[in-house]
């Protein structure tokens, strides 16, 4: 392109004209929502780098007491429960190993005899 081009005289003393306010205005309103989100948009895309083996420590630490608590021995046989009101002469026995419900559902009421009414 050693070639006399006359076109780029005329370039040479071109002068570009100043832009307008109302064009200012536009990229100052196209600008800010792309740069600078509201304080929700930047929250729900906030991003937070973790190394893996720290992610992994993390998960573990999570697992290790529902996995404890899923595998523990348990009890062989339970304990009936002994419950006695405070300032009432009545108690409750609850043992319900070997527990069938009654096929005409009523109910019978057996007392202790160390207990009175």
């Amino acid at each position: 392109m050693k070639e006399h081009d006359p076109l780029n005289s005329v370039l040479r003393e071109w002068e570009a004209p100043e832009p307008s306010s109302a064009v200012d205005a536009r990229v100052r309103a196209a600008y800010r929502p792309v740069h600078h989100p509201s304080l929700w948009r930047r929250i729900w895309s906030a991003r937070v780098t973790i190394p893996v083996p720290v992610l992994a420590a993390m998960l573990l630490l999570l697992l290790a007491p529902v996995l404890w608590l899923q595998f523990r021995p348990h009890s062989s046989a339970p304990q009936p429960a002994t419950v006695t009101p405070a300032g009432e002469g009545y108690m409750t026995r609850i043992e319900s190993a070997g527990f069938r419900p009654l096929p005409d559902g009523a109910t019978r009421v057996i007392r202790s005899g160390g207990w009175k009414q």
